[in-house]
């Protein structure tokens, strides 16, 4: 499958979709239209029961995405409704990119500031080439970085180095990023696609409902940490960990990686989503 919407590729090969924000004569900025396609493009994905593992990145060599399009700035915030409507749309579409059942990965190259380093972080997982940059922003345009893009950058790495990158609006090299906690893994820039191409492979060949449960459930966790516990949360029949857990012991891939386990044979798990009876 290959489609294109918005500014967004979205092709599906072997499991593992992935999703480009192409633009890269505009150095991958997110425009309004851009945001607000990402929930259906992630409902696409998340629904598809031939998709593993979800990669977010960039076109191009220069960046995974500088961030929002300035150009569109006098327009979108023209009015108090404009306004509105875009922070909507940009929280929107990074929850939509949060919440999805499968497993997103960013993979970032070249710059990831603003808005782009609000996407990747509301990614599962965060590889960076050795050449990449992080930045944020908004002190040097004269806005405030958004409420959750800030609330999961403290998560990330603290209070005191959240201020330090938001007050100063520095560029920071993927071995700072790495040592901070900004990203998870950083690799060669030439070896970025296959580091990540492997590590999607390993999580296709293993259990789609324990990966999935892991996600939910630690999604749970994030939630009742920050703001009680919550309904809906990544994935599952109703969205909630509950259901995982009840369901734990009688899906269909922990019967087959019991009895794989128990004859020595690797386990070839089948379970694909809640529209297949555990």
């Amino acid at each position: 499958m290959h489609e294109r919407v918005a500014g967004f590729d979205l092709a599906v090969n072997g499991g593992v979709a992935t999703l480009t924000v192409n633009r890269p004569g505009k150095h991958n900025a997110l425009t309004l239209d851009m945001w607000l396609a990402l929930p259906e493009l992630m409902a696409t994905v998340g629904a598809d029961p031939e998709v593993r593992v979800v990669v977010v990145t960039g076109a191009g060599s220069e960046a995974f995405s500088a961030g929002a399009d300035i150009a569109e700035f006098a327009q979108v915030f023209s009015t108090p409704e404009g306004t509105a409507r875009f922070n909507a749309a940009v929280r929107s579409g990074n929850l939509a990119v949060e919440r999805c059942p499968k497993p997103t990965i960013a993979m970032i190259h070249g710059l990831c500031v603003g808005g782009g380093c609000g996407l990747a972080l509301h990614c599962d997982l965060r590889f960076a080439g050795s050449g990449s940059r992080f930045g944020i922003t908004p002190a040097k345009l004269g806005l405030v970085y958004p409420l959750e893009d800030t609330r999961r950058l403290v998560n990330h790495i603290g209070p005191a180095r959240a201020k330090d990158l938001l007050f100063s609006g520095r560029l920071i090299g993927a071995a700072e990023a790495l040592a901070i906690g900004l990203v998870d893994r950083v690799v060669g820039d030439t070896e970025l696609g296959a580091a990540v191409k492997d590590y999607a492979a390993t999580l296709c060949g293993l259990s789609q409902f324990s990966i999935q449960a892991a996600k939910c459930i630690v999604q749970s966790i994030q939630d009742a940490a920050q703001d009680g516990p919550q309904d809906g949360a990544a994935g599952g029949p109703g969205g909630d960990a509950e259901t995982f857990l009840a369901h734990a012991a009688r899906n269909a891939d922990f019967v087959e990686g019991r009895d794989a386990f128990l004859v020595k044979r690797r386990p070839n798990f089948t379970w694909r989503g809640w529209d297949e009876e555990p």
